[in-house]
């Protein structure tokens, strides 16, 4: 560490045994003197303002009824021309600020005449860097641009945490800062500026308790590093509880409101309204790893169950909630795309969930993208993902998909929905995403069964199962469909599940498992229910809607209604086929 001389204005360097020493914070001006210059007092620059406030902070460290003999100055104490030097600088400033005897906190634009409740007009309150330089230090003497000495952090503590949002406990070291939420350090953060973007990011290393090689020119990147960097060693889910600032209502159209995003935050300003946002026991271990472009994430996640339409939705729990309501559990809702991949949906929202509708599934890996991916369709066409139509972002990214319509009062069972890693319970569609389309087979449990007025299920009533193969050809002779009594076809069922999931649900394999196990090929099916014989059927059309997908799909629409006592059990429709000359069609074109 090199410090300055308070006597002879020279620097030492010291490597352990460091003395005590006095520090410096404040607002950098034109004509900041460097290390260069302060080595070299033949500059000429001795008379500068910036050399005046280096002399003033050795005064008053000489002046203390306990002099210090050294002061550490960001301006000349850093050798600038050494990346190196300035990378270990900026890592350990938290350190050097936590460990000083006393910070000068220089407050350049705060008259000597003016009043203390003026105090949150200084630029100081504005700046990235001064917030770990408030924070860190256990004692802090503020002095106005005559150098009078207006207060001390202690005594001050009151008006700093309402100027700042930071609580008085964590101001006065009464309470660890680990205690603190990572969206409620952000939020510290949040109206607070840099001259660099990098900055931005680079100043809240030691807030975080982390470290960042530094590279200059890389923008906004950087704040993205940052969060890889929280993400892989602080276990606080709160870092994904940002949102946007909505579009002004006059300037509001499809393309200017967002409906998807990353699941980082752009900066820390989107974490504006999280300053109330405390600390939780997490609702379930987890573990979280920047990986490849992506978060490798072993969590929980909810399911929202959607009453109207039988299916889900994805919510993150965030791992905290607001100060005044402890009981609340905060989320962000997540959609899924491509394999186990979520972004988010809606960035100007943060819910709270309603907990008859919601359940939580096993933690299993999963990826959150940190941003939006560009579809390989817009990709194609040159567009950005700004110019295209932010809607239909998730049809964009499905190349093949079957949807099924379910009549209320029915609905997925979650835990039988295969291949699950294809399967959205937003969109109710099984999907594929490359040109691969050998694997378009597929089954989903169904179950019938009484709502409560809220939409929870309180009984069920019957339950089906609905499997189709071939859906990625246009062809409604490729497409291979069925729903069975799941009752009656259970203990079959069971087997054929751990076969076709051997063979990730290979079309063809699929198809020779429906016929090796006698399950046949129909349209409709009687199930007894608990009151009457119910008759569930499905017809099948060939739409096209980019928000689903952006090639046309098929969409399966179920009806269920009571049926006679001696209707047939199923009406059987064709066999199944293994041998579509379709699919050869469909697969030399794709190649």
């Amino acid at each position: 560490m090199r410090l300055l001389d308070t006597r002879t204005r020279r620097f030492e360097e010291f490597i352990d045994d460091i003395p005590p020493y006095a520090i410096l914070s404040h607002t950098w001006g034109a004509d900041e003197i460097s290390f260069a210059e302060m080595v070299n007092p033949a500059n000429g620059r001795t008379g500068s303002q910036g050399y005046d406030k280096i002399d003033s902070a050795c005064l008053q460290a000489q002046n203390q009824h306990q002099p210090f003999d050294h002061i550490w100055i960001d301006t000349c104490c850093i050798d600038k021309s050494s990346s190196a030097e300035l990378t270990e600088a900026i890592n350990a400033m938290y350190t050097w600020y936590a460990h000083s005897e006393v910070c000068y906190a220089y407050l350049s634009d705060l008259e000597a005449s003016a009043p203390l409740d003026q105090l949150g007009a200084c630029r100081w309150f504005t700046r990235g860097w001064t917030l770990q330089e408030l924070i860190a230090p256990k004692h802090i003497i503020f002095f106005d641009r005559e150098w009078n000495m207006r207060g001390t952090k202690e005594d001050l503590a009151e008006a700093l945490s309402h100027i700042t949002g930071i609580d008085q406990d964590i101001l006065l070291h009464r309470r660890q800062l680990s205690s603190v939420s990572v969206a409620q350090k952000m939020s510290w953060a949040a109206y607070r500026r840099t001259t660099r973007v990098e900055d931005t990011a680079y100043c809240l290393l030691g807030i975080f308790g982390v470290h960042l090689p530094f590279v200059y020119g890389e923008g906004e990147r950087a704040f993205r590093r940052l969060q890889d960097t929280i993400v892989s060693s602080v276990p606080d889910l709160s870092i994904f509880a940002w949102k946007l600032a909505p579009p002004l209502a006059s300037t509001t159209s499809t393309t200017q409101r967002r409906q998807y995003s990353g699941v980082y935050a752009p900066n820390p300003a989107a974490f504006a309204p999280c300053r109330s946002f405390t600390k939780r026991v997490p609702f379930a271990r987890h573990e979280l790893l920047p990986m490849n472009g992506s978060i490798v994430a072993r969590m929980q996640i909810l399911i929202e169950m959607t009453p109207q339409n039988g299916g889900y939705r994805y919510l993150l729990p965030l791992d905290c909630h607001p100060e005044s309501r402890p009981d609340a559990t905060l989320c962000v809702r997540l959609r899924k795309l491509g394999h186990y991949e979520f972004v988010r949906e809606n960035p100007y929202e943060i819910v709270e969930f309603s907990r008859p509708l919601v359940r939580s599934i096993i933690p299993q890996s999963r990826y959150l993208l940190p941003e939006l991916p560009i579809p390989e369709e817009v990709e194609k066409l040159g567009k950005s993902l700004v110019s295209a139509p932010d809607a239909h972002f998730i049809g964009h990214t499905r190349s093949y998909a079957i949807q099924m319509v379910l009549p209320r009062g029915m609905w997925f069972n979650i835990l039988d929905i295969l291949p699950g890693h294809r399967f959205d319970g937003q969109d109710h569609v099984f999907y594929l995403t490359g040109h691969s389309m050998e694997h378009d087979s597929a089954m989903a449990r169904l179950t019938g069964g009484v709502l409560s007025d809220l939409g929870e299920r309180v009984e069920v009533d019957l339950e089906c199962v609905f499997c189709a193969a071939g859906w990625s050809s246009s062809d409604q002779e490729s497409l291979q469909c069925t729903v069975l009594d799941y009752s009656r076809f259970a203990p079959a069922l069971s087997e054929f599940r751990t076969e076709v999931c051997g063979w990730d649900f290979h079309r063809n394999y699929f198809l020779e498992r429906l016929i090796y196990h006698k399950m046949p090929r129909a349209s409709s099916v009687t199930v007894q229910g608990r009151r009457s014989q119910m008759r569930i059927s499905f017809v099948v059309s060939l739409v096209e809607d980019p928000s689903i997908c952006r090639n046309r799909f098929w969409r399966i629409e179920f009806s269920c209604a009571p049926c006679e006592e001696d209707s047939d059990a199923q009406e059987l429709d064709e066999k199944w086929n293994l041998d579509s000359a379709a699919y050869q069609i469909e697969i030399e074109s794709a190649e």
